[in-house]
């Protein structure tokens, strides 16, 4: 196969993906919209307040939002698989061996790469665009602000009943599908089609960020999608990122439920607060996590 009908094989292999997870979205939410409508008799057609959501509206919000996400995560990737693959679970590195130091590492990046994420937030957070461009920062703000108050009311849980839904819902579900979708799918088709993996892991990290539609969460989501991308080249299994995915989101929900009140905290390795402690934890973390990444790396050699 020559290089111009490898371009246009891989081509046609994201055209299909993306049709799939068109149809598949579209027909997901308007099931989730029935459903929603059956259990809470509210009228889906009229617009949310964010500001206000009475309580069947908030659970209907969570109905629609778990079928979307698996219309457009879940059951794209795993029927695009299986259209071009007679393996379909091996194409998207469900059946790849792990070892327990693996998993290891991964937990530690993970936990060891949160303050320098917190820097991250708080970088992004302060982005301000030039004036000719203003009308376009106050839609993102707007959406920014949206957002984060559909989050805040989702993480809001009376009981543990409530804790589990959205333990599914918040962590379990993006953890799984997004790693579907983007390192079992588009990661290995971009590293084909550009032949390069440092950038196929970078575009496929930029497209992760991008469709949070965050613009001021971009940076610390670009930073996990890159790692999450790392960490399924060098294993070459998914269930690594999805762990890692897991532990980053999963986290954010155990903390919510068990003191609300960091819902609405700021993040404790601010930049702003300008102290040296701060700084050192910031820089000493961006060194322990890429030393952490090497030998996770190395591992995977030696392990090959």
């Amino acid at each position: 196969m020559n290089s111009l009908t490898e371009k246009t094989d891989y081509l046609k292999q994201l055209v299909i993906i993306l049709i799939l997870c068109l149809l598949s979205v579209l027909l997901f939410s308007i099931v989730g919209a029935v459903v929603a409508k059956l259990f809470f008799d509210i009228n889906i057609s009229h617009q949310f307040s964010y500001h206000q959501l009475a309580n069947d509206e908030l659970n209907a919000l969570k109905i629609i939002q778990l079928f979307s996400s698996m219309g457009l995560f879940i059951i794209p990737p795993l029927i695009y698989a299986k259209l071009v693959s007679e393996t379909p679970f091996t194409e998207l590195g469900i059946t790849a061996k792990i070892n327990f130091k693996s998993i290891i590492l991964t937990a530690l990046i993970m936990l060891v790469v949160m303050p320098f994420l917190s820097f991250t937030i708080d970088l992004n957070s302060k982005l301000i665009l030039p004036e000719f461009m203003s009308a376009i920062e106050e839609w993102m703000k707007q959406s920014e602000e949206q957002a984060i108050l559909l989050t805040t009311s989702f993480l809001k849980m009376d009981n543990f009943l409530d804790f589990l839904f959205i333990f599914l819902l918040v962590a379990i579900l993006p953890a799984v599908g997004e790693e579907l979708l983007f390192r079992g799918v588009l990661q290995k088709l971009l590293i084909k089609w550009t032949k390069k993996y440092h950038l196929g892991i970078w575009i496929t990290a930029i497209l992760f960020s991008a469709l949070h539609m965050q613009f001021y969460g971009f940076l610390p989501r670009l930073i996990l999608g890159v790692m999450f991308g790392y960490l399924f080249f060098w294993s070459k299994s998914l269930w690594l990122p999805v762990l890692a995915h897991l532990l980053n989101n999963g986290s954010v929900v155990i903390a919510a439920y068990i003191n609300p009140n960091t819902i609405n905290e700021s993040e404790p390795f601010s930049s702003s607060e300008n102290t040296l402690l701060s700084i050192s934890l910031i820089i000493i973390s961006f060194i322990t996590t890429t030393f952490l990444l090497l030998t996770f790396k190395k591992t995977q050699k030696n392990t090959v």
